[in-house]
């Protein structure tokens, strides 16, 4: 049996490149954090070995029902998973943050203007399981000189890179941080 600690190395191993990103900084200074090839190989990955497992279930006579639904998602993953994969992106830069997600049929462009920002303090359901953080989609509170305050549920690709975007908001004078 394997430990506790390599089991949950293995399972980090297994999931990282699903929020593989690239980080680069522009010449004005902004930072873009883009989703990279490996997290496009990662559900391609997926994609094949859900397209095996329908391609056995058609062959196998008692589970020949089955492959048709297992082979629809599979299909599911290069139609509309990959594409809105590879255009997520986040890009910070001094005065705000634009966010592309959502499915490419519909996508989603948000901007967060950083003017008049007092503190972003940070909220997300978190699990301890087995000793180690796990954490849900994070909420960012956006508080603002003027006293509007303003609330951000974070997709799960900005959730996982969060803490470098906090980390280029504190490094320009922003207050970052937990409750």
């Amino acid at each position: 049996m394997m430990p506790q600690s390599a089991a949950l190395t293995v399972i980090h191993l297994l999931f990282s490149p699903f929020y593989a990103a690239t980080f680069s900084m522009d010449a004005g200074g902004g930072l873009l954090i883009a989703s990279s090839r490996e997290r496009a190989l990662a559900w391609g990955v997926v994609f094949c070995v859900m397209a095996a497992i329908a391609l056995t279930l058609y062959l196998s006579r008692s589970a020949r029902r089955w492959a048709p639904a297992v082979l629809l998602a599979a299909l599911l993953i290069p139609l509309l998973i990959m594409p809105s994969v590879r255009r997520e992106s986040i890009y910070v830069q001094p005065h705000g943050i634009t966010v592309q997600s959502g499915p490419w049929i519909m996508p989603s462009r948000t901007f967060i203007d950083l003017s008049n920002l007092e503190q972003i303090r940070q909220d997300g359901a978190e699990l301890w399981i087995g000793g180690r953080l796990v954490e849900s989609n994070a909420i960012w509170h956006l508080s603002r000189r003027d006293g509007s305050r303003q609330k951000l549920l974070l997709g799960s690709f900005f959730t996982a890179h969060r803490m470098a975007v906090a980390q280029y908001l504190r490094d320009r004078g922003h207050s970052v941080g937990r409750p």
